[in-house]
């Protein structure tokens, strides 16, 4: 239609909704740059701001001033060999971690619990994939990272491996206890990447898990996701001597770099070394508080450590909401965006939100009140699937780097799929943990949870009008 703009139309028509944002970015829609005099001066002028590299400017294929000083800065805040400024967020920073670390054809250990950029990677380097067996919380339907037993199980059988590569935390904010399977890791010189888009926030205090900045080979952060940064900013950090990521930084980073990005990068770093100890810690204490009141409302369940098995912990920034089995989580994230509040992503039985320093008691109040409020008769399940994850590893038939160049035909959802090798990444998302990926069999729990999502009108990757690409 002449005269329509429907992408900035309607960004404008969600902000005047004045939503209450538990979901990212970690700024909140440009809150957290409110925190002082610089940064309401880029939250003022940001879109004057736009600019290119001219000559005061520095270069970030070739940082000489400015932008060299910023990754110093940032290198030294995360205790790393290396820092860069990723525009295009975990996706590329995982990207570049991997064409990195590996040479074509080597053999990797891959948790299943990964995000869909690491998948892709692997096919574009052409990788032998190894997967390590994740946990379901049956009790809960949470998908837990591996334990350190299942990973070294891994290890035994494919002796062969040239690296490992692990999500910390993952999208529920669980965290387990690796640091001294990295450093055994290194003493065989298998290297490691881990994903911890979500754990940005991790350096500033103990009262959060451990931050692997200092000893990971690779660690990817994303820093939109959590701290004071703009939407599509991540971190790169590398403590890994490797000529290679310096070219594949700049082979797979546009050569027109946003400096309001890079910008927003360099205020969240000044954020956490500035304010992050005592904001986040003061977070903490009132994410405890309000979980107090929360768990006392009928059918409400936050997750905690409590719940959790021994050698895992949890980030208390962020609520994972549990209800029982009898109700679903897809049905309390439309109940809560009805009541203004925007959760991070549902799951088939509850829902996660993500807190930052700038939320107030009164953003608490707001949710405990809407929980409260809460007429769980109208939230019922109406699906006898109580879970979309999968604990055992599908059968693999082909390597996914294979599947590309392999005739396909397309299929409906039904019975018939059964047996049939899968083309493409079929993912849920959110949270995006892949129920199948390319080159895998198709079973019937498989089959089942698909059909499940669909009823739910739940987003997956890789169908098209309801329909899969198998191999012919």
């Amino acid at each position: 239609m002449e005269g329509r703009i429907p992408i900035l139309e309607e960004i404008i028509k969600y902000n005047k909704e004045e939503n209450l944002i538990l979901s990212m970015p970690g700024n909140k829609c440009g809150k957290a740059f409110l925190k002082d005099y610089v940064g309401r001066e880029f939250f003022e002028k940001m879109g004057s701001l736009d600019i290119t590299e001219v000559e005061p400017l520095d270069n970030l294929h070739h940082p000489e001033g400015i932008i060299k000083e910023a990754t110093e800065l940032l290198k030294k805040y995360y205790d790393c060999k290396k820092a860069y400024f990723s525009l295009n967020g975990s996706t590329g920073a995982n990207i570049i971690s991997i064409f990195s670390a590996f040479d074509e054809g080597d053999e990797v250990l891959v948790e299943r619990n990964c995000h869909r950029s690491i998948y892709n990677a692997l096919i574009l380097k052409k990788l032998k994939v190894s997967y390590i067996k994740g946990i379901v919380d049956k009790e809960r339907d949470i998908f837990l990272p591996p334990t350190i037993k299942d990973i070294e199980i891994a290890l035994e059988k494919n002796k062969n491996v040239k690296g490992v590569i692990l999500t910390y935390p993952n999208y529920f904010g669980v965290s387990y206890e690796i640091e001294e399977l990295i450093l055994e890791l290194k003493k065989k010189n298998i290297k490691t990447i881990i994903d911890s888009a979500h754990g940005a926030h991790y350096n500033c205090t103990n009262k959060l898990p451990k931050s692997l900045t200092s000893i990971a080979d690779y660690v990817i952060l994303s820093a939109h996701k959590t701290i004071p940064s703009l939407t599509q900013a991540g971190y790169l950090i590398v403590n890994d001597d490797n000529p290679k990521v310096d070219f594949y930084f700049s082979a797979l980073t546009t050569t027109s770099p946003s400096y309001i990005l890079m910008a927003s990068l360099d205020y969240g770093r000044h954020y956490m070394e500035v304010y992050g100890e005592k904001d986040y810690e003061e977070l903490i204490l009132r994410c405890e508080k309000w979980r107090e009141c929360i768990e006392k409302i009928e059918g409400i369940h936050i997750y905690s450590e409590e719940d959790l098995y021994k050698g895992y912990s949890i980030d208390k920034t962020r609520y994972v909401i549990i209800l029982e089995k009898e109700y679903s989580g897809e049905k309390l994230l439309e109940y809560l965006r009805k009541e203004k509040i925007q959760c991070e992503m549902s799951f088939s039985r509850g829902v996660v939100l993500i807190f930052s320093t700038f939320n107030t008691d009164e953003d608490f109040e707001k949710v405990y009140i809407a929980l409260k409020n809460l007429n769980l008769e109208e939230i019922k399940s109406d699906s006898i699937i109580n879970s979309r994850f999968i604990e055992e590893i599908p059968e693999k038939k082909y390597e996914p780097y294979e599947i590309l160049d392999k005739e396909f035909i397309e299929m409906t959802i039904d019975e018939k799929l059964i047996g049939k090798i899968s083309k493409e990444h079929i993912v849920p998302y959110p949270p995006g943990i892949p129920l199948l990926c390319p080159g895998e069999i198709i079973n019937n729990e498989i089959l089942n949870i698909i059909k499940d999502c669909i009823k739910k009108n739940i987003d997956i990757i890789g169908l098209e009008d309801n329909k899969i690409k198998i191999i012919k």
